[in-house]
């Protein structure tokens, strides 16, 4: 530690300088040459003797605006100004120049043909589970969700005719929109229940415990089925055994079937899964064995993000019991696309049609309706123009920049009134455009973490404050204490017990806040620094 002592008044000594004497000149004076002399010397004291009352009353005026100590010796000693040294964080912070306003989107275009007939309002806000417009009375609504429909959702899609597998007459049939799930009995031919069990290879042959070469494919199928449904007591496998067919019997006595244990033709019928009933054979119709006598929608659909984002929408609307939000349209899927469609006055059929709904992350705001009501319109027709209906800030972040922030980053924004808010990067673009000074920026995208903060701002200047450094838990002292020294480096002036000071030298770091961190010294947290 470099020390180097002062008189107590927080002065470092200084080497005097030997004070210049002057010989009287020898020779004889006049009463009249003493006289100038004196006169002359008078004069030459006036200006000194002003610039000592200067001095005088300059030191006066310190004394008065500062705290004084006695000294043990009893002289009046200056007290310095002094801060403690501290152990403390550190932050470095950049602030940027940003605009709250909204994000525009690509305007809306239908993907329904016909006459328009309603369309939201220029400034209306349209949230979840609203109405954008509406196309011959059918609406196509607003649900929350990024990716974008590209087909149609529902159970199942694609028509397979069930053929009847034996001449006879349909005397029971259910509905067109009936589910047909594994077990269900799809219909009646003379009496005797066809149902249907899940597999993708068609019934095409009796199964029965006839012979020791009853295997393949479609007895696979059948025990799994039987499995599923509850039914044991024998290995599924690909072989009709005794356990089978005991298996089989029960099963047939389940659904009011002649439980012989023999799985004749047209009597069950595979379809891939769960499946709607779009076509019928009237009850009393006839029908031959290679007849269909329903069709069905058996084709399901693939998962997909798509569906995940419509069953989330639906649970936020309240249509959620029983709907588990993953990918897979289900049954439950359908029961609560069948309620909200009921809700909102569209076509009662269980399935999204690709142009019924408009995915959007958020709210939007309408600032343009670019079709007016009456118009006809067809596939690809623009319809709204639309902004995000949270308001956000906007900042042009220079490419010198771009690593300061990050989607996820925590800033501040200072309002137009000095209220700090605190908010989060969204979005940081990964392609520069050029400002109107030929600068080169990427556009960064910052909500408000709470929006009402800025009820009423639009357009408005806003500062956004990053921290753009920091260090944690170091010793510091105001910038304002450090000393250069002549030799090269740094120190402080630290304060001691008896009111003398010595300079310690630090190595400065980390520097904000006005303060700086200090290393490399004897320095420690609670010592006193002089500061001017």
């Amino acid at each position: 530690m470099q020390r180097i002592d002062t008189d107590g008044r927080g002065n470092s000594p200084l080497r005097t300088k030997d004070m210049e004497t002057r010989e009287a000149t020898s020779g004889s004076w006049s009463a009249a040459d003493f006289e100038a002399e004196i006169g002359r010397r008078r004069r030459r004291r006036w200006p000194w003797i002003v610039l000592a009352a200067i001095v005088f009353a300059a030191i006066a005026l310190g004394l008065t605006t500062r705290s004084t100590t006695p000294a043990a010796d009893d002289d009046v000693a200056v007290a310095v100004s002094t801060a403690e040294a501290v152990t403390t964080d550190l932050t470095e912070i950049e602030t940027l120049d940003g605009t709250l306003g909204r994000v525009a989107a690509d305007p809306i275009q239908t993907l329904k043909s016909g006459v328009l007939t309603y369309v939201a309002a220029a400034g209306e806000v349209v949230d979840n589970g609203e109405v954008l417009y509406r196309v011959e009375g059918d609406p196509v609504v607003l649900l929350a969700g990024e990716f974008p429909p590209y087909r149609d959702m529902g159970l199942t899609s694609g028509d397979t005719g069930v053929i009847a597998g034996v001449n006879g007459t349909i005397t029971a049939m259910p509905e067109v929109g009936a589910v047909v799930d594994q077990g269900d009995v799809v219909f009646e031919i003379d009496g005797r229940p066809v149902v249907a069990l899940y597999g993708d290879t068609p019934a095409y042959r009796t199964m029965a415990d006839l012979s020791d070469d009853m295997t393949g494919t479609d007895v696979a199928q059948l025990e799994t089925a039987l499995a599923a449904l509850g039914f044991s007591g024998f290995t599924v496998d690909d072989e009709f055994t005794s356990a089978t067919e005991n298996a089989v019997g029960d099963f047939q006595e389940s659904i009011g079937a002649v439980d012989d244990g023999i799985v004749n033709l047209g009597e069950v019928v595979f379809i891939p899964g769960p499946s709607v009933i779009t076509v019928v054979t009237p009850v009393g119709a006839q029908v031959g064995a290679s007849q269909a006598a329903v069709v069905l929608a058996t084709e399901p659909l693939s998962a997909g993000p798509d569906v995940a984002q419509l069953e989330a929408a639906l649970v936020a609307l309240g249509y959620g019991d029983g709907l588990t939000a993953d990918d897979t349209f289900t049954l439950e899927t359908r029961d609560a696309v069948l309620a909200w469609q009921a809700d909102i006055g569209a076509d009662t059929d269980g399935i999204v049609n690709l142009g019924e709904v408009y995915f959007a992350a958020g709210a939007l705001r309408v600032n343009d309706q670019l079709t007016s009501v009456g118009a006809t319109v067809g596939s690809g027709s623009p319809i709204l123009g639309i902004t995000a209906a949270e308001i956000v800030v906007k900042v042009d972040l220079p490419a010198d920049d771009q690593d300061l922030l990050a989607a996820g980053d925590a800033v501040t924004v200072v309002l137009p009134d000095n209220t700090e808010v605190p908010a989060t990067v969204e979005s940081v673009a990964t392609v520069a455009t050029f400002d109107q000074q030929g600068n080169a920026v990427f556009e960064v995208v910052i909500s408000l973490d709470d929006p009402s903060a800025a009820a009423g701002l639009d357009e408005a200047p806003v500062d956004v404050d990053v921290v753009s450094d920091s260090v944690s838990n170091v010793l510091a002292v105001p910038v304002s204490a450090l000393v250069a020294l002549s030799e090269g480096g740094y120190a402080v002036e630290v304060q001691q017990d008896d009111g003398t000071t010595v300079l310690v030298s630090i190595e400065p770091g980390f520097y904000a806040d006005g303060l700086v961190e200090v290393t490399e010294t004897e320095l420690a947290p609670g010592m006193l620094v002089v500061v001017p």
